[in-house]
């Protein structure tokens, strides 16, 4: 039975791989979860910035309202797009851990699987020197038989 003297290594590069698949799965949602939350901000600004100009002529007091509240939101946006930004940039930062994983998990596989071929062209010469040994030994004792039996077996088995 083969047995690859690196399994456990080769079984924790696994785990390490499957928990980078795991933590790039949840870097993109929080990226993706960052990216919407600047597209609401952004449409939310856009309707207000829309809203400030109807046909009617407003009041100073209304525009320096809409005028605040139209900085705080650029300013939320602002930082939704850095935060975004973070989180895309930990997606990438995640995707080279899990290419980095798989490579070494895959780089022990490709070991583990000449360890085997190895094995196994062993197993096939063991059963081949045992069917040969086999084979002579048949070989032999036939060979001595028939001469035991003498000349006449060889003549009654010409014939």
């Amino acid at each position: 039975m083969f047995r690859f003297k690196l399994q456990r290594v080769l079984d924790l590069r696994a785990r390490k791989e499957r928990d980078a698949a795991t933590a790039l799965a949840a870097a993109q949602a929080e990226a993706e979860a960052a990216r919407e939350a600047q597209r609401r901000l952004e449409a939310t600004r856009a309707e207000l910035a829309q809203q400030a100009t109807p046909g009617a002529a407003p009041s100073v007091g209304a525009l320096r309202n809409l005028g605040f509240l139209l900085e705080r939101l650029d300013e939320q946006v602002a930082g939704a797009a850095e935060a975004s930004a973070t989180a895309a940039g930990a997606v990438s930062a995640r995707e080279d851990a899990l290419r980095a994983a798989f490579r070494d998990r895959r780089t022990l596989d490709r070991l583990k699987e000449k360890h085997e071929g190895a094995w196994r062209a062993g197993e096939i010469a063991q059963d081949r020197a045992l069917m040969d040994e086999i084979a002579l030994t048949r070989f032999t004792t036939q060979g001595q038989a028939a001469r035991a039996a003498g000349p006449d077996a060889d003549a009654e088995a010409a014939s």
